[in-house]
C-alpha cells in the first residue's frame, strides 16, 4: 500500500515538474516577460439601422488604453480609433455606412502604446434594406367615414414591429395636414376634412428596438365614406 502512495506521489511530482519545464520554455522564448492586455471593452452593442449599423461600447478600465480596432468582414476590412482616455468611464460608438442588407460579425480590440491588445470582443448585427422594406405591409385599416365634418379611421391589429401610422389629409381650407398616431390608437381623427377629398397613409416599423432608423411602407389613398 506504502508503495502504491510512493509511486501516486512521483507521478505527480513528474506532471508538475514537466508543466513547469513547459512554461519556463514559452517564458525563455518570450523574454521571460508574462503576456499583458489591455481592458476589454464593455457593453457592447450593434444598432441595426437601413443599409448602416452603429456599434457603442464603454471603456470603464485600464487608462493606459489609447486605441480601438474593429475587424469586420472576416477580418478584411477594420476601423482604428484613437482613445483619450478621461477620469471614468468613456462612451464611444462608430457608425459603419454602406453597408448592404445582411449580417455581419465585428471584433473589437483595444491597445496602448506599449504594444499590449486586449482579448477581443465579438458581436454580430444586421443592416437592413430593400428586401425588408418590400416585405412591410400597412396597418389594416377597417373603416373610414365621415361624422359631424371630421373623417374617423378605424384600424386593425398591428403588428409587433410597427411603431405608428401617419396620415396625410386635405381639411377645408385647402391646408395639407399631416396625423402621425401611435401604434396603441385603435382610431385615428382627421378634423375639419374637407368633403369628397382623399387622404394617404402609410405605417412606420422599427425591426429592432435598437434600431437607429424607421422604416416606411409605400402609401395608400382612400377616400372615407
Amino acid at each position: 500500500m506504502k508503495n502504491k502512495s510512493l509511486l501516486l506521489y512521483l507521478f505527480i511530482g513528474m506532471m508538475i515538474f514537466a508543466g513547469c519545464s513547459k512554461m519556463d520554455a514559452y517564458l525563455d522564448i518570450a523574454g521571460r516577460e508574462e503576456i499583458a492586455y489591455t481592458g476589454r471593452v464593455d457593453s457592447l452593442k450593434v444598432l441595426p439601422g437601413d443599409g448602416r449599423l452603429e456599434l457603442t461600447w464603454l471603456l470603464i478600465s485600464d487608462p493606459k488604453i489609447t486605441g480601438v480596432t474593429i475587424y469586420y468582414n472576416s477580418k478584411k476590412d477594420s476601423v482604428v480609433m484613437p482613445v483619450k482616455r478621461s477620469q471614468g468611464v468613456d462612451s464611444m460608438y462608430h457608425l459603419f455606412s454602406s453597408m448592404p442588407e445582411g449580417t455581419y460579425s465585428f471584433e473589437v480590440y483595444t491597445w496602448n502604446n506599449a504594444g499590449s491588445r486586449s482579448v477581443p470582443a465579438y458581436i454580430t448585427g444586421r443592416s437592413y434594406g430593400s428586401i425588408y422594406k418590400n416585405s412591410l405591409l400597412n396597418r389594416a385599416l377597417t373603416d373610414a367615414v365621415i361624422t359631424d365634418s371630421n373623417a374617423v379611421l378605424s384600424w386593425g391589429l398591428a403588428e409587433e414591429t410597427v411603431t405608428g401610422m401617419e396620415v396625410t389629409y386635405t381639411n377645408n381650407a385647402g391646408a395639407t395636414i399631416t396625423v402621425k398616431e401611435p401604434r396603441t390608437a385603435a382610431s385615428t381623427t382627421l378634423t375639419d376634412y374637407k368633403p369628397g377629398s382623399s387622404f394617404s397613409y402609410r405605417t412606420l416599423f422599427r425591426p429592432d428596438t435598437l434600431c437607429i432608423d424607421t422604416f416606411y411602407t409605400t402609401a395608400v389613398t382612400r377616400t372615407p365614406q
